[in-house]
């Protein structure tokens, strides 16, 4: 008898802690969908009150209902026609917009990259084109080091025929330039 006492007081304890389990998830539950219903509430106020966010809504049903009239009669159109792209890209553009005015996040746009990266490849290509052809190598080495000076050596001494006069010229050159004067 004090067997069936104990085990009918071990059950009632346990009927006891399980509802008490239930009743703390049910209200846990309960809280979490309040704070969704919240939420959803908030998002449904903004596409009453936000003339943006319907304006988005209205080009996405726009644009999705040309591109499915344009693929419907042709299956092909979906890979070959620009417009179906483009009203697909439109569409596209149009959801992002309204899922940001939606969760009340900005946009994030695609990183400008400046020009350097532009510049370091124009450097390279410069300096390949350099390397690679040897008549912009010249031009190059006269532009950074001055034009190369073309000396004539001759071996031997000068010919009798025409000694230097005292300023480096011969009396040839200087007789030629007396008949021209």
């Amino acid at each position: 008898m004090a067997l069936k006492s104990k085990t009918k007081k071990l059950a009632k304890k346990q009927a006891k802690a399980q509802a008490k389990s239930q009743a703390k998830r049910a209200r846990k539950q309960a809280k979490k969908a309040a704070g969704t219903l919240a939420a959803r509430e908030d998002q449904v106020r903004d596409l009453l009150e936000n003339e943006d966010l319907r304006e988005d809504l209205r080009q996405l049903a726009d644009a999705a209902r040309n591109a499915y009239s344009r693929v419907a009669g042709n299956p092909q159109a979906l890979l070959r026609d620009k417009k179906v792209h483009s009203d697909l890209r439109t569409a596209s553009d149009a959801l992002l917009d309204a899922k940001a005015n939606l969760t009340g996040k900005k946009q994030k746009k695609a990183k400008k990259r400046g020009g350097f990266g532009l510049l370091v490849v124009a450097l390279g290509g410069a300096v390949a084109a350099v390397v690679a052809v040897p008549s912009l190598r010249s031009k190059a080495l006269d532009v950074v080091f001055g034009p190369e000076e073309e000396l004539d050596y001759t071996v031997g001494t000068p010919s009798a025929a025409a000694p230097a006069s005292p300023n480096g010229s011969s009396q040839a050159a200087a007789a030629a330039a007396a008949q021209d004067a």
